[in-house]
């Protein structure tokens, strides 16, 4: 499996519940996964954590797995789209969308497994190169893998696809821990392991841009055939 993903945040139309939008989308992800280099996906609901820049301000993810050049995949998926063999709903020019490009730092991911996640989604402070930034919140990320409820980890570096104008995403980087348990107890335990000296905090750690969501998984995985 590809360690490369494609990230579609999006909101239904005002008026239409996430569980209508999501018997949609069910359909939806069906019709993409039969483009080339559309190898599985999994629908998540969202709430937001921290932060109210994107993807915050979102309900919904579809989190896509891509294989082989993302461009190339991209490129088919919209010719896919032209000949009409991924159409979509005639309220779709009301949904809220953004999506991005995940380029895969940690190894594929399972999302058979990825049933409750928590999602942090950031930028590096300005005079930072995005590679320094990368290469501490591996060891960053790993820190946090030391709370309880924190089971396993996958990072992304991202690039926007499709800017939503109402809420432009500057993130860069994407952390997608696979969690048990509830919010409360997640926020205590990172908070535990911090203060325990488990997770450390540069001097530049609060110019990081940080939003973060819960998502659960609204359907179960789906694989190209």
């Amino acid at each position: 499996m590809s360690d490369n993903a494609y990230f579609v945040f999006s909101t239904p139309p005002p008026g239409m519940s996430l569980d209508d939008y999501g018997r949609w989308y069910d359909g939806h992800v069906e019709d993409i996964l039969r483009v080339d280099g559309w190898a599985a996906a999994r629908r998540f609901n969202l709430s937001a954590i921290r932060g109210d820049t994107s993807p915050t301000m979102y309900s919904h993810l579809s989190l896509y797995v891509t294989e082989g050049d993302p461009d190339e995949a991209d490129a088919k998926l919209r010719e896919a789209s032209r000949a009409g063999r991924t159409p979509h709903a005639e309220w779709w020019d009301q949904v809220q969308i953004c999506s991005f490009f995940g380029d895969g730092l940690e190894g594929p991911i399972d999302l058979d497994a990825l049933d409750h996640a928590y999602m942090v989604f950031s930028r590096q402070p300005e005079q930072m190169p995005l590679d320094d930034y990368i290469e501490w919140y591996r060891t960053h990320a790993r820190e946090n893998l030391t709370a309880d409820g924190f089971d396993a980890m996958w990072r992304y570096r991202i690039t926007p696809n499709r800017i939503d104008p109402k809420a432009p995403g500057t993130s860069t980087h994407a952390a997608l821990y696979q969690v048990h348990g509830e919010l409360p107890a997640l926020r205590a335990a990172l908070k535990e392991a911090a203060d325990a000296g488990r997770v450390g905090f540069p001097d530049w750690f609060d110019e990081i841009l940080f939003a973060s969501v819960e998502a659960r998984a609204a359907a179960p995985t789906a694989a190209s055939a």
